[in-house]
């Protein structure tokens, strides 16, 4: 990624001034900053400057004010003809427009996070179309309430594009019109961005896993009662305009839609009231949604990638959500035992005890997520259910430690094979999910984890007929 020059000043550390040269891309988030410390000796000092700083303000000589935050020193060069060491640091985020005034660090009651390609999948837009088939903008906003704390409001926001208002804008060969989807995030005291950072990205894991894609952020601004334009008497706030980490111009204007219909969208979140049971369970949930989201953010994920990172959500589900006490799993699968006929009763026993004796295997917590209390039934392809959860464990076994004897003794899923079952152990950890944040209806969650995964099954059936033919045709 180039990172260009964006000119040379000051900047302000300790009651200090110190020359430096800045760097930084608005359209892909890389910031650079130089700082260059004149020397009484020959060398520098390697701790003349932190390491590590929380924020640093600056002037360019240009007249641009700017605060960067989360700066972390990469390289420290002593220029000895000039008696000068150049130290470097990486900084996470720059603030447009923040003077060195400031005597701590900026913060900010709102912030506005505009997404890409997300309109569609937020269900509104800025335009309607009227009787006469004609193109109308919507005089109201369009916002969408989606969470509300004590002292946080979580907004949609949809923004658009003015549509023509004299003649003479109409007198082109394209007029073109554009909105955009925001996540609109208020607190009631002002707070650091880093605070509204770490809100987003609770919200950014949800609206991934509902739409089965990462999500790019192109836009940030930021308000804070203390930085206005001063019109006469009067005064107006004014957008901070954000760069850096995770903030990247949208390359593809065009989404290709070919999955809109697995996404679960904005309007049945909100129906569900999950964004609500989300920030209740978030912290808990957390390690979950991080592994089932890494195949997302890695490219071309291997199968077996993807397998353990969805194993080891699955593990982690039940030890939080379930129980992680050997005590306690004794009796609830006990307490299920009673709950089927006489006849069944042993042969669910050993299913879901599983070896569990001091601890609760992974065979046990497969076993009790894929029973699920009897109120769903899932696709787990041409492996017999009871087999299932022990498939399982000994491929998970075999991946990590590639120890051939566990092939030797047990079956172990080949990497072609997980192309489907791991479309199987997702269906079991998304239910489990969907379940947490408020989806409660096990038929239409059913319905709802079949469009988004497929039918295992069905897939596995067509691809060897598909192969059976081809082999008799050569």
């Amino acid at each position: 990624m180039e990172v260009p020059y964006r000119g040379s000043g000051e900047v302000y550390l300790n009651e200090k001034e110190y020359q430096c040269d800045l760097y930084y891309n608005e359209k892909q988030g890389g910031i650079i900053l130089k700082i260059r410390v004149k020397n009484k000796k020959a060398l520098g000092s390697f701790l003349q400057v932190p390491l590590e700083l929380l924020y640093l303000c600056g002037q360019l000589e240009n007249g641009f004010k700017f605060t960067l935050l989360r700066l972390n020193r990469i390289k420290m060069e002593d220029l000895l003809s000039y008696g000068t060491t150049v130290f470097t640091f990486n900084a996470e985020y720059i603030l447009c427009g923040i003077d060195k005034s400031t005597k701590h660090e900026q913060t900010f009651y709102q912030v506005n996070f505009t997404l890409s390609n997300i309109i569609e999948w937020g269900e509104e837009s800025v335009y309607t179309v009227g009787e006469h088939c004609e193109l109308i903008r919507r005089s109201d906003d369009v916002r969408k309430p989606i969470y509300k704390g004590q002292d946080i409001t979580i907004n949609y926001v949809v923004y658009g594009s003015m549509l023509p208002v004299v003649n003479h804008q109409l007198l082109k060969e394209h007029i073109d019109l554009e909105q955009n989807g925001i996540i609109e995030i208020f607190l009631e005291k002002e707070a650091n961005l880093e605070k509204f950072i770490q809100i987003f990205e609770s919200i950014k894991k949800l609206i991934e896993i509902a739409s089965i894609r990462k999500i790019n952020v192109e836009k940030v601004s930021a308000y804070s009662h203390e930085i206005v334009y001063s019109l006469g008497d009067k005064t107006i706030e004014r957008s901070i305009e954000v760069y850096g980490k995770d903030i990247q111009e949208n390359k593809n204007r065009e989404y290709f839609q070919n999955h809109r219909w697995k996404w679960i969208s904005l309007s049945e979140l909100i129906a569900q009231n999950s964004f609500e049971y989300y920030f209740d369970k978030h912290e808990m949930l957390a390690p979950i949604i991080e592994l089932f989201l890494e195949p997302f953010y890695v490219e071309e994920s291997s199968e077996t990638r993807i397998f353990l990172n969805i194993v080891q959500a699955l593990e982690t589900y039940h030890s939080r959500f379930v129980t992680n006490d050997i005590n306690e799993f004794k009796a609830r699968v006990e307490k299920m035992v009673n709950s089927f006929c006489s006849t069944e009763r042993e042969a669910i026993h050993k299913f879901l005890m599983a070896n569990s004796k001091r601890f609760i295997t992974l065979e046990s917590r497969i076993a009790d997520l894929l029973l699920a209390n009897r109120e769903i039934y899932f696709d787990i392809g041409e492996i017999k259910r009871d087999e299932f959860p022990a498939v399982i464990a000994h491929t998970r076994n075999y991946y990590i430690h590639y120890d051939e004897r566990i092939k030797e003794k047990h079956r172990v899923l080949a990497e072609e094979e997980l192309q489907f079952y791991n479309r199987s152990l997702l269906q079991i950890l998304e239910y489990y999910i969907l379940l947490e944040i408020g989806f409660s209806d096990s038929v239409a969650l059913k319905s709802k984890i079949t469009e988004r995964w497929g039918r295992v099954s069905q897939d596995m059936e067509i691809l060897r007929i598909s192969r059976e033919r081809n082999d008799s045709q050569t």
